[in-house]
């Protein structure tokens, strides 16, 4: 089926209905307000020629309605987030080649040159008369629903492609997982859009015509969080684990006994801050889920029930990532790319099927690197590092190659050492992942020479990356030690420092 057909047609025949669909901001908007926006911004981009629009993604009605009214125009989308650096707008604009960005604030634009701005804030449900009809097209498959754009090696973001046959495929499939939300369900959205976690934050709930609470920009995250709970006793919760082990100091006097289902994914769970979370929820299930931007989201599944949580399946705590589940199919190779079947054999996860990404954008260098055809089949290497364990469930055990996720967004070190040594005359750098005294993953930078004063170059690189790859430790070593291959060594650095 096409995504026009499985969640498009489905969720129009909600635009007259009084449920509701988003509360932002404290705020109500039911299904009919939604289509009221989705309809009115429809006439402003499905006459526009390109694939991709971009938009700045603030928590606002407006930008959630404008993304339907892309998809339902056959148009897909880039987020821009509004509080990363200039800089990385322009170099996903740069990247992605298109014209015209979406903005619900008047005036917020980055006066790039050539480009076109459509402003929706003028838009209210008060005053529509119902005066535009969406058709519902069937679109091609192939056609962009949107671009993510991640970290990359080379020092600059690399855009994940995702299709709407890939959209479609991911909706159907989560549709096996057990998760039997309904109109009474109140879904936490707490991710900002341009994080690939973000979909499943939306388009689950809307899609079983449920409501999404989303987190608005610049508050304390964990504190209104846990208001949001308070407040409106949510039902559904989507997570990466450091949100939860952050939020459990505000959720002491917090009742969440209206917790039905709570998904972790992002980054590694482990049985520690499962324990934590499930104090005081006694009914809750629990889902651990795993995929990477490039097979669109989520792909394996371990469900954990009530009596399971304090002996879940886990390696060195970390819970196991389940079983692929719909149209994704997982393999495990060795060195030599040969497959493993055994249990207990460590190897890289490879992943194929309807959800992997046709590529990433304009970059066929990456796109030889990270697929491979074994059988005549197509897979995505995803640089995990797994094994087989009980019942053939994934357990994972580490990456393949030195990116790491922070808060849930992939951080590839090598994007900051390159831009580092970039304003810093060429200073060779290596940056590394620490567990600050929360428990919470962060990164220290080392400098290979004498200690300077940082304070210029640190602001430099906040102009340039996003927030969660500024490094908060930064440390000097005389010469990097170098193992038997002269490579650096990074155990011995990590050592050394105490990382």
């Amino acid at each position: 089926m096409s995504i026009e057909e499985i969640f498009l047609r489905s969720l129009l025949s909600r635009q007259d209905s009084q449920l509701t669909s988003f509360c932002i901001k404290d705020v109500k908007y039911s299904y009919s307000d939604l289509f009221n926006y989705v309809e009115q911004i429809y006439e402003q981009v499905k006459d526009i020629q390109e694939e991709i629009v971009y938009i700045y993604s603030f928590d606002d009605i407006r930008t959630y309605a404008t993304i339907l009214a892309l998809w339902y125009s056959g148009h897909g989308y880039v987020a821009l987030n509004p509080i990363q650096p200039l800089e990385r707008h322009n170099e996903i604009i740069d990247g992605v080649g298109t014209h015209y960005i979406v903005s619900c604030i008047d005036g917020y634009d980055a006066n790039v040159e050539g480009m076109q701005y459509i402003h929706t804030s003028q838009i209210t449900h008060d005053n529509y008369s119902k005066k535009y009809n969406i058709s519902v097209d069937i679109y091609s498959e192939e056609i962009t629903a949107y671009l993510i754009f991640t970290s990359g090696s080379t020092g600059k973001p690399k855009g994940v492609q995702i299709n709407r046959g890939n959209l479609a495929a991911f909706i159907v499939s989560m549709d096996q997982i057990g998760l039997d939300l309904t109109t009474e369900d109140r879904c936490l959205q707490p991710f900002d859009l341009s994080f690939d976690f973000s979909i499943s934050g939306y388009v689950i709930p809307l899609h079983k015509g449920a409501s999404v609470y989303t987190i608005p920009q610049k508050v304390s995250k964990f504190i209104y969080m846990a208001g949001l709970l308070g407040r409106h006793h949510l039902t559904f919760l989507q997570m990466v684990p450091s949100m939860a082990r952050n939020l459990l100091p505000y959720i002491d006097e917090v009742d969440r006994s209206s917790i039905r289902y709570n998904m972790f994914g992002g980054d590694a769970l482990t049985g520690n801050v499962l324990k934590a979370w499930h104090k005081d929820c006694p009914n809750m299930i629990t889902y651990n889920v795993y995929g990477p931007t490039e097979n669109t989201d989520i792909c394996t599944s371990y469900k954990i029930y009530p009596d399971m949580v304090d002996n879940p399946l886990s390696h060195n705590d970390i819970i196991c990532m389940g079983k692929a589940f719909g149209y994704t199919d997982a393999i495990i190779l060795d060195d030599q790319d040969q497959i493993i079947t055994s249990r207990n054999i460590e190897g890289e996860l490879c992943l194929a099927g309807k959800q992997v990404t046709p590529g990433y954008w304009k970059n066929p260098e990456e796109n030889t690197k990270k697929f491979i055809n074994i059988n005549r089949r197509r897979f995505y290497r995803t640089g995990d590092m797994c094994f087989y364990g009980e019942d053939d469930n994934l357990m994972f055990t580490s990456r393949k190659d030195f990116q790491i996720k922070i808060n849930g967004f992939r951080v590839e070190t090598g994007e900051i050492e390159n831009q580092y040594a970039s304003i810093s005359g060429g200073r060779f750098s290596v940056v590394m992942p620490y567990k600050d005294d929360n428990g919470n993953l962060s990164l220290s930078i080392i400098i290979e020479g004498d200690e300077y004063d940082y304070k210029q170059h640190r602001t430099e690189l906040s102009k340039i990356l996003p927030f969660y790859e500024l490094p908060s430790k930064w440390l000097f070593v005389d010469s990097f030690p170098l193992n038997n291959n002269g490579k650096i060594d990074r155990k011995k650095l990590k050592e050394i420092f105490k990382l």
